[in-house]
């Protein structure tokens, strides 16, 4: 198994099941136990919750999480609401290390939400899919949340993926068929009215986990909407319908969702700038609002 699945696996599975086990097993000695096992397991769950990448299992899951283990909680403590509340000569020698875990993952969870903001003008873009769901996979202004955001003219990218019928990008944690991925083909619209300043076109798709480092955007266009640029990458080799120069209006179909470029798997990249013109990263990014909404890392979007 590739290392990031089973990082995936065990953060997003296999500690969540043990927060949840341990509020049973072992049975606690006093309620303050119980109390600091309910505050590790819920500083984890919010930071999991938070960071996780949920569209590999399914999106469903960031949101039934949380409430299964509140669920958890209350049955458990119909189990130990009898016990003194504490039995211990030393809680700091008891509970010390569990604490200092809890607040460890609640300081790693503010630093991740204080990516749930900017500072900026954004810049209002119409959401660049058409019916469907759709899955924010980096996005936000912190690099918790955000792998692109130390980039100066990529601070407030977006990769953006498609949800199916359960909530999952793909069938499967990572099928080898681009086709299996939901994103995969869809055509992907403007997300504003202006000129196609530049194209790049005729990169074949990678194999899924290989990339292409040589043309980091792949198939890609440049949209000059006003003073702002726009950067839509990875597009699937043949599928731009546009020319370089061309007028397009919002919502007008650019082309299809790939994996070429700097692609480990299909996933429409997205970030707007100012400067640079034609050299993507040499602008200073800019936030980019959709119907006024700053999206971030597990932000969902549902289109009729």
């Amino acid at each position: 198994m590739q290392l990031p699945l089973l990082i995936l696996l065990t953060t997003q599975v296999l500690l969540p099941v043990f927060f949840l086990l341990w509020l049973w097993l072992p049975r606690p000695a006093d309620r303050l136990g119980w109390a600091m096992r309910v505050f590790y397991g819920v500083c984890y769950i919010a930071f999991i919750t938070v960071i996780g990448r949920w569209d590999f299992l399914s999106a469903t899951l960031a949101t039934l999480l949380p409430v299964v283990f509140c669920v958890f909680t209350v049955l458990s403590f119909l189990r130990v609401r009898r016990l003194p509340w504490n039995s211990r000569a030393s809680v700091m020698r008891q509970h010390g290390f569990t604490a200092a875990m809890a607040v460890f993952f609640l300081a790693l969870t503010a630093r991740a939400l204080s990516g749930y903001g900017y500072q900026e003008t954004a810049v209002e873009l119409a959401f660049p899919f058409s019916a469907g769901t759709y899955y924010i996979g980096q996005g936000g202004s912190a690099t918790s949340i955000n792998n692109h955001y130390a980039d100066q003219s990529q601070r407030y990218a977006l990769d953006i993926v498609a949800l199916d019928d359960i909530g999952a990008r793909a069938k499967g944690l990572m099928p080898d068929d681009l086709a299996d991925y939901a994103i995969y083909g869809q055509e992907v619209k403007s997300p504003c009215t202006g000129v196609a300043i530049s194209i790049h076109d005729g990169i074949a798709d990678n194999r899924i986990s290989q990339t292409n480092t040589e043309e980091p955007a792949g198939n890609h266009i440049i949209l000059a909407c006003g003073t702002t640029r726009i950067l839509l990458a990875h597009f699937q080799k043949g599928t731009i319908i546009v020319a370089a120069g061309e007028l397009v209006t919002e919502g007008e179909t650019l082309g299809r969702a790939g994996n070429s470029g700097n692609s480990s798997e299909p996933h429409l990249h997205m970030h707007a700038y100012i400067g640079g013109t034609l050299d993507y990263n040499a602008g200073q990014g800019v936030p980019m609002t959709f119907g006024g909404r700053f999206l971030v890392r597990g932000s969902t979007i549902t289109l009729p």
